[in-house]
């Protein structure tokens, strides 16, 4: 029995699925897989991924998922759609289609049944900020972002502020996520996605008081373990990215990965 954390997904279907068999994930055998959500955008498959995801998560109690940004943003598209809410100056759509390239996630969409449409909007809806896990005798709250407690009482203001932390937020290089609680857990580590890591070790080559070993450079993204949070999303979303983007982009494409970690033992898996 192992436990795996996988996140960012971003519609590169055929990578995860290859990731799933390269980590040979049996729930049959009592594997716990953990999924940090943005499941769709930027890739090739991404309603297709999001399906796959949804149909993981209901045929199995040991697939947890959880909601992130992109998730967050397709389904505020969704209940403007169904009269549930306001769009204020189209700001949802504009951000969502053209900035995070949710413009094909949304086609995809349009064109399912009814019953489809809702069943997925159902499903989103239902998907938690955070959950937690013990592993070895480690505490570890997971999250798309940062943590969001629920063993906490917000108001309604307070809890909106925490919900967008939770898929938004980007961590500092340095920062301790657990800073705020005051519940009764104890936590020892964040994992998180959400901010590709080589944006941490860009950071953390100019810390001239990064208290931990500096890993030498590598031509792939890796896994970023921070003082208080392991980030693990090593650029999935940039796996479908072709010779007509930016130089940037291509460069950053060039770079990623899909990343898996077993919390087991802390084994890193890739699928690029």
């Amino acid at each position: 029995m192992s436990t795996y954390v996988i996140s960012d997904i971003h519609g590169a279907l055929p990578q995860f699925q290859k990731l799933l068999k390269k980590i040979a994930f049996s729930p049959d055998q009592g594997d716990e897989l953990y999924l940090l959500g943005d499941y769709v955008d930027w890739g090739a498959y991404p309603l297709e991924t999001l399906l796959f995801v949804m149909h993981l998560d209901r045929s199995s109690e040991h697939v947890h998922c959880l909601i992130g940004n992109h998730e967050e943003m397709f389904l505020s598209m969704m209940q403007i759609r169904y009269g549930l809410r306001e769009d204020s100056g189209n700001l949802i759509a504009e951000n969502w289609l053209v900035n995070n390239r949710g413009a094909g996630t949304w086609n995809e969409y349009k064109r399912l049944e009814r019953y489809n449409q809702w069943e997925i909007r159902r499903w989103v809806e239902g998907l938690p900020l955070s959950c937690s896990v013990t592993v070895g005798g480690k505490r570890y709250m997971l999250a798309h972002a940062y943590p969001y407690y629920y063993d906490m009482e917000y108001g309604p203001r307070e809890a909106a502020r925490r919900r967008n932390d939770a898929v938004w937020r980007r961590l500092m290089l340095r920062e301790d996520p657990f800073a705020e609680y005051t519940g009764g857990e104890k936590y020892d580590c964040l994992i998180c996605g959400h901010t590709i890591t080589n944006y941490y070790f860009d950071r953390m080559k100019g810390s001239k008081d990064w208290p931990l070993k500096k890993p030498r450079p590598t031509k792939k993204n890796r896994i970023f373990y921070g003082e208080k949070y392991i980030d693990i999303d090593c650029g999935g979303k940039l796996l479908s990215c072709g010779q007509d983007e930016s130089v940037y982009l291509r460069e950053a494409a060039a770079r990623a990965q899909l990343a898996c970690l077993r919390l087991d033992d802390m084994k890193e898996f890739y699928v690029s």
